[in-house]
């Protein structure tokens, strides 16, 4: 018997979390299927599976031999190209995390287009603001807004994040319009706080860059509850194109200091420093900075 066989079996048993689901997707039986784990069982020294009569559940020996496997089937489907040239179809678990806002309204909305072309990946995601550790927790990619502390990642570009500065028109009939930045320190201004120096904005103009020191009643860690925050009337905030949508052109907020321009923030695709990148992860990069070019 083929040995890799046996693995891409165990794999797609995990994934799928059955032996006859396995069976229909590699046009075998599943009789064919329990034979080939348990030869690599046999191999291997260690039950992969407990099996009953209505279910298969893996071993946390099967658990911790997953990445493994995944990461050497990976490494070989990346360098060995099928006879009609083309590379194989992307599969697996895709384990990746994605600021909360940017992720629910850029990033959820292209996965039902991605999955139709590439069926067998499963989704993992995570949302946090926050820049983690990819190897500690795991994750073959992430998204970040902002600039990254120097580092082994690799990093590719999806665009920029230009913050906008707005307010309700009934906050400004309320508290007046501000004509410079410095005018902010007399507002309520809410903060995005992920970072220390959340309550520093800084804005570039003909005159150079203007840094102001800000207060207010709310500050949060997701701009979307930020942005909540201005929709209830409350004050002033800094917030990306994707959270503002259509509300500047219908109304609902307005644009103030548009003569004055936020510091921009990149936002990109990072993985590990890593020979071998997954065909799943690769094809979704790549999709994925098709589909944001606007940005």
């Amino acid at each position: 018997m083929d040995g890799l066989q046996g693995y891409k079996a165990f794999i797609r048993a995990i994934e799928i979390g059955s032996f006859s689901a396995v069976g229909r997707e590699q046009g075998i039986s599943q009789s064919t299927v329990s034979k080939q784990i348990a030869s690599l069982e046999a191999t291997l020294g260690v039950q992969l599976f407990a099996r009953t009569t209505r279910k298969v559940r893996p071993t946390a020996e099967a658990l911790r031999l997953y990445p493994h496997v995944r990461q050497l089937l990976d490494a070989l489907g990346g360098m060995k190209l099928p006879q009609d040239g083309k590379q194989d179809k992307a599969s697996g678990i895709l384990r990746m995390s994605m600021p909360s806002s940017f992720g629910r309204k850029c990033i959820m909305p292209l996965l039902p287009d991605f999955l139709e072309q590439h069926p067998q990946v499963v989704f993992d995601i995570r949302f946090t603001n926050l820049l983690v550790d990819l190897v500690e927790e795991g994750l073959e990619l992430a998204i970040h807004i902002g600039n990254l502390p120097p580092s082994t990642l690799m990093a590719r570009s999806l665009g920029i994040a230009q913050p906008k500065l707005v307010a309700t028109p009934a906050y400004l009939s309320r508290r007046g319009r501000p004509e410079s930045p410095v005018e902010l320190t007399a507002h309520n201004c809410i903060a995005y706080a992920s970072t220390t120096k959340h309550s520093r904005w800084e804005f570039e103009s003909e005159q150079g860059r203007q840094v102001v020191d800000v207060s207010g009643s709310v500050r949060a860690d997701d701009l979307d509850a930020v942005y909540d925050a201005v929709l209830a009337n409350l004050g002033i905030a800094q917030v990306p194109d994707w959270v503002i949508g259509s509300d500047i052109l219908n109304g609902r907020v307005e644009w103030l200091l548009q003569d004055y321009y936020s510091v921009p923030q990149p936002i990109k695709f990072i993985y590990p420093q890593t020979r071998f990148l997954s065909s799943r992860a690769r094809c979704f990069i790549d999709f994925v900075v098709e589909r944001l070019k606007r940005y």
